[in-house]
């Protein structure tokens, strides 16, 4: 990338000719802790899984795997991604266990109650204001439907160059106190540390947070 503001403008919404290059970057920055995001999703027979910003799609698949009949939607804003991700899983999407859209999670084309689980990485610092999407999602969301929301804390997303343009930063206490007083229940807090790829190319020391919510809506 040419400039730290073209970056963050790509990790926001890839596209044009870079955008299948960062589309993998973020995979190989991004893999652990993904991991650890669907390994504490708790994923069960027949859930219905929304996942904001899968980018290529590339978890979707042992997402699908975790037990039987999961049903995945994958959201993003960039046109390029889903179609990667399309590309990806076709075998899934022919098969109608999967489907990718291309939409703001502000506004998303879906009914009420339409997801038992919601997975959540690195995308929270664009969501301005954060009400209005959590309220989205809260729309959704089945009652009491698990949720992972997974971000890097504040104190280390400001040393990468790339989040000084139009990214919100946050500590952990902070979104905890935001989910809560936007109808969501943190039930577990882990602190993950890891030495990898930052999406700059680099290797850097990561402070990441993952939460494990419930929403706590009544059911209608």
């Amino acid at each position: 990338m040419s400039t730290a503001k073209n970056l963050a403008q790509q990790l926001r919404c890839p596209n044009g000719e870079q955008a299948i290059a960062v589309g993998s970057g973020m995979n190989q920055a991004n893999g652990l802790l993904n991991q650890r995001c669907i390994e504490r999703l708790q994923l069960s027979d027949t859930d219905a899984v929304l996942e904001i910003g899968p980018g290529n799609g590339a978890f979707a698949a042992q997402i699908c795997a975790a037990a039987n009949n999961i049903h995945y939607t994958g959201v993003d804003w960039s046109a390029e991604m889903v179609t990667a991700a399309e590309q990806l899983n076709h075998d899934l999407i022919r098969n109608g266990y999967a489907q990718f859209l291309r939409a703001d999670a502000a506004e998303l084309p879906y009914a009420k109650n339409s997801f038992t689980k919601l997975l959540a990485v690195h995308v929270i610092y664009f969501w301005q204001p954060l009400a209005r999407y959590l309220a989205e999602l809260q729309r959704v969301l089945t009652p009491r439907a698990l949720c992972c929301f997974a971000f890097g804390d504040r104190s280390f997303m400001q040393q990468l160059p790339f989040t000084a343009y139009d990214f919100t930063l946050y500590d952990a206490q902070h979104v905890q106190h935001l989910l809560h007083q936007h109808g969501f229940t943190v039930e577990q807090h882990w602190q993950h540390e890891e030495t990898g790829l930052s999406n700059t190319g680099e290797m850097v020391q990561k402070t990441l947070h993952i939460l494990i919510c419930r929403n706590r809506k009544d059911a209608l």
